[in-house]
């Protein structure tokens, strides 16, 4: 896991980075002990200047025991808005209507297949705030 985390976020530039995982509880526990340890590749260091702010998904974050709620709520964060961090979980409840055809496809038409369907949902939220805001506006000019 902290392979696969440090490889996604190394090189991106960023300065903060926000973290929505299940149990960051647990995995966040000397994380970046474990990132900038000899036995992770020199290129997966963390920058010195990069910080990781790591929280509980809201609606996960009642199964844990109450030590976890402060320290790992949305609510008491600051820079995250009033978002619940369940962004990602959203699209699975796309993706399990065609787990059935993709499960019997090779290797490159299930990705491509399941690409098309996260940017088809990626197009629908922008096309749904798009016209939002529109409404914004004629309602107030």
């Amino acid at each position: 896991m902290d392979y696969v985390f440090t490889s996604s976020i190394v090189g991106s530039g960023m300065q903060s980075i926000v973290v929505s995982y299940n149990i960051t509880c647990q995995w966040g526990i000397k994380l970046l002990s474990r990132i900038n340890a000899p036995s992770m590749p020199d290129s997966l260091h963390l920058p010195a200047l990069t910080s990781l702010d790591l929280f509980v998904p809201k609606f996960h974050l009642p199964a844990h025991t109450p030590k976890c709620h402060a320290p790992f709520s949305f609510n008491f964060a600051c820079g995250v808005g009033r978002t619940d961090g369940e962004g990602v979980e959203r699209n699975w409840s796309i993706l399990n209507g065609i787990a059935s055809s993709v499960s019997m496809m090779g290797p490159g038409g299930r990705w491509d297949t399941i690409d098309d369907f996260c940017n088809f949902a990626n197009w629908r939220k922008t096309a749904i705030l798009r016209m939002s805001l529109h409404l914004l506006f004629i309602i107030y000019p």
